[in-house]
C-alpha cells in the first residue's frame, strides 16, 4: 500500500514539474490573447489585422493619398494601409512590457518658431500574408509608394514617440490626461509631425502632404488578413549562406561595398561547397537592407537560395572585410 502511495506521489510531482516547466517556457516566449503577442526577450510585438477594406472610400477627395501605415479599428481606416485588431492602449501597454520608454511626440518650439521632430526608440515593422500556397513577408515600407520618387518608401526606423497627451473626455476626473492615440487609434503615421499617433516616419520628405499612396504593385487584395511584426531596431549578428552562381562573379566585393555603405561590419567568404558565407553585424534595419541586396546579388550572379540565422551581437568586427 505504501509503495502504491509513493508511486502516486512521484507521478503527481512529475506532472507538477512538467506543468511548471511548460508554463515557464511559455512565459519566456511571450504573452497575449492571439491578436497581440508580446515577445519580451526579442523585444517584439506580433499583431493580427488586415489590409484596410476602406482604402479608396474617398478617392475623389484624397486622390489615393494615405496618411497612416497602421491604424486600429474605427480609426482612420480610409487612409490607412493596415488595420490591426489591437487598440492603441493595448499596444502602448505592450511596448511598456518590452522595457521601452515613451519618447516625445512632435511639437512646436515657440522660441525658435519651428516644429520639433519626434524622438524615441527606433522600431522596424514587417508585414506577412498568405500568397497562394506560400507566406510572403516584406518590410512594411514596401507597401507604400512615394509619388515624388516613383519608388516604394525607403526603409526607415519608425520613431516611438507615444502620442501627444490630451484630456481624457471619458473620465469623470476633469484633470485626467491620456495619449491622444487612445481615442483616435492612430498607430503608425506616415507624416513626421502627426503627434496623434504612437509612431512617426522620421524622413524629412514626410512633412509634405499627399506624398504617399498605396503600392498597387505589391499590395495584396483589400481585406487580406496579415500579421504585423513591430520590433525594436536592436543590434544583432546574422549568419548568412548564399547558394547559386555566387562564386567568381564578384559576390564578396559586392557584399563588402554594400555592407560598408550601410554601416554593417563582418566579412564575406567563399566556401569549398560553392556557397558564400556572410557574417554581418549591425542594427536590424541595416541588416534587413543588406539581406535584400544579397537576395539579388551582383549583375552576373544567380541567387538560388539564402539561409539566415539570427545570432547575438558581439561587436568584434570593426569593418567589413573579405576572407579567403
Amino acid at each position: 500500500m505504501r509503495k502504491v502511495k509513493s508511486d502516486i506521489w512521484i507521478w503527481q510531482m512529475g506532472i507538477i514539474i512538467c506543468l511548471t516547466a511548460c508554463l515557464m517556457a511559455l512565459s519566456s516566449i511571450g504573452w497575449g490573447d492571439g491578436h497581440l503577442q508580446v515577445m519580451e526577450a526579442e523585444k517584439r510585438l506580433v499583431l493580427t489585422g488586415e489590409i484596410s477594406k476602406a482604402l479608396g472610400e474617398y478617392e475623389s477627395h484624397l486622390r489615393g493619398a494615405v496618411e497612416y501605415l497602421v491604424c486600429g479599428r474605427d480609426g482612420k481606416e480610409y487612409e490607412s494601409i493596415i488595420v490591426v485588431d489591437a487598440t492603441a492602449k493595448e499596444i502602448y501597454d505592450a511596448i511598456d512590457k518590452l522595457g521601452v520608454e515613451v519618447g516625445a511626440p512632435p511639437g512646436y518650439d515657440m522660441e525658435k518658431d519651428a516644429p520639433t521632430p519626434p524622438t524615441g526608440t527606433a522600431f522596424t515593422i514587417s508585414v506577412e500574408w498568405k500568397d497562394g500556397d506560400k507566406m510572403k513577408k516584406v518590410r512594411a515600407e514596401e507597401l507604400i509608394y512615394n509619388v515624388k520618387t516613383n519608388k516604394p518608401l525607403q526603409q526607415v526606423d519608425w520613431v516611438y514617440s507615444g502620442s501627444r497627451i490630451v484630456p481624457d473626455l471619458d473620465s469623470e476626473d476633469e484633470d485626467a490626461m491620456i495619449p491622444q492615440a487612445f481615442m483616435s487609434n492612430d498607430l503608425v503615421a506616415l507624416r513626421v509631425f502627426d503627434a496623434s499617433a504612437l509612431f512617426q516616419n522620421p524622413l524629412p520628405e514626410s512633412s509634405e502632404e499627399n506624398i504617399y499612396k498605396k503600392n498597387d504593385a505589391l499590395l495584396p487584395e483589400l481585406g487580406t488578413s496579415v500579421k504585423l511584426t513591430i520590433e525594436v531596431n536592436q543590434k544583432m549578428q546574422l549568419y548568412v549562406l548564399i547558394s547559386g552562381k555566387v562564386q567568381g562573379v564578384g559576390f564578396r566585393n559586392f557584399t563588402q561595398l554594400n555592407a560598408s555603405q550601410l554601416g554593417v561590419t563582418g566579412y564575406a567568404k567563399n566556401l569549398a561547397n560553392g556557397k558564400v558565407e556572410v557574417v554581418a553585424e549591425g542594427d536590424k534595419a541595416q541588416l534587413d537592407a543588406l539581406v535584400d541586396l544579397l537576395r539579388k546579388g551582383p549583375r552576373y550572379a544567380r541567387v538560388d537560395s539564402i539561409e539566415i540565422d539570427e545570432r547575438a551581437f558581439t561587436g568584434e568586427y570593426k569593418s567589413f572585410g573579405i576572407r579567403y
